[in-house]
């Protein structure tokens, strides 16, 4: 019997979605939200100090004011302000960066999957040289060498993690293209390009929708961690790793400065977690069988 194409999938019943599904989604679209309109819901400048306000608790702690909900940093900053726009630098970091490596990795994936021989002997060096280096080693030198900026950062970074799509893809087209649709593809004279961006790229786009899912969180941790480290977005531009960095100080007697940014993103991660852990399940064949 003939292969079907394109290959049937699940739907979606809000009566088959787990709970943990339903919190994820709703964590993300939450701070996703909150970033977006951060500009007009900030209820101070995120960069205006007020330091006769410096170190002011959350507004339910003694001492605190509803004038600082979440209480103010060492300079007087408005610390939901500061946590709101550093969502925004946090996702614009995490974003640009997975749409850079996803680019360039599943580019690569999809011509050295497809073509094999020298190009994918070629690109399969690359990716091993470029894993061989580890990535938080490779940032710390190049940010170190060339200076920290977010364009900076989603260069680093985007470039660095273009391996794991690439392996990825590969997999995925090595399979697909020895399908009998492909075949009937290339018997119709169809050119490789076209087969590889109508055939076998939407076969393949569910793995990279879960592995882009997953990657995101991570990346954002990273950027948190450099930043943390002093190499990553530099001062004042608000961001999640700079808020917890510029907080480590001050655990015992300001807790809340490094405590509410943590926690964000926290929340943030283990949404997007779960959502992408709901995605693979959908989409993972296997998975699915298992779970039946």
């Amino acid at each position: 019997m003939d292969e079907a194409w394109p290959p049937a999938r699940p739907g979606w019943h809000l009566r088959h979605i787990e709970p943990a599904v339903l919190v994820g989604a709703a964590l993300v679209l939450a701070i996703v939200v909150l970033a977006v309109v951060a500009p007009w819901v900030s209820p101070h400048d995120p960069l205006a100090q007020v330091l006769a306000d410096r170190l002011k608790p959350p507004a339910w702690l003694p001492g605190g004011s509803t004038t600082y909900l979440l209480g103010t940093d060492t300079n007087g900053r408005d610390l939901l302000s500061r946590i709101l726009w550093g969502a925004r630098t946090s996702l614009e970091i995490g974003l640009l960066t997975v749409v850079l490596g996803s680019l360039i990795g599943v580019g690569a994936g999809l011509l050295a999957g497809y073509r094999g021989g020298w190009l994918d002997m070629l690109v399969g060096r690359l990716a091993d040289i470029q894993q061989a280096i580890p990535l938080l080693i490779l940032a710390l030198a190049v940010i170190a060498m060339v200076g920290s900026s977010i364009l900076n950062l989603v260069l680093v970074l985007g470039i660095g993690s273009w391996p794991y799509y690439e392996r990825v893809v590969r997999g995925e087209v090595l399979a697909t293209r020895e399908r009998a649709y492909i075949d009937a593809a290339r018997a119709a004279g169809v050119g490789g390009g076209r087969i590889l961006l109508r055939h076998i790229l939407p076969n393949v786009a569910g793995s990279i929708i879960v592995l882009v899912t997953l990657e995101l969180p991570q990346v954002i941790l990273f950027t948190a961690g450099l930043t943390f480290l002093g190499l990553g977005v530099p001062p004042p531009t608000p961001e999640w790793g700079r808020l917890i960095f510029d907080g480590r100080d001050y655990l015992q007697s300001a807790w809340w400065l490094t405590v509410e940014p943590a926690a964000v993103l926290v929340l943030f991660v283990l949404g997007v977690n779960l959502l992408g852990d709901a995605l693979r399940d959908r989409i993972d064949p296997v998975r699915r069988q298992r779970g039946r």
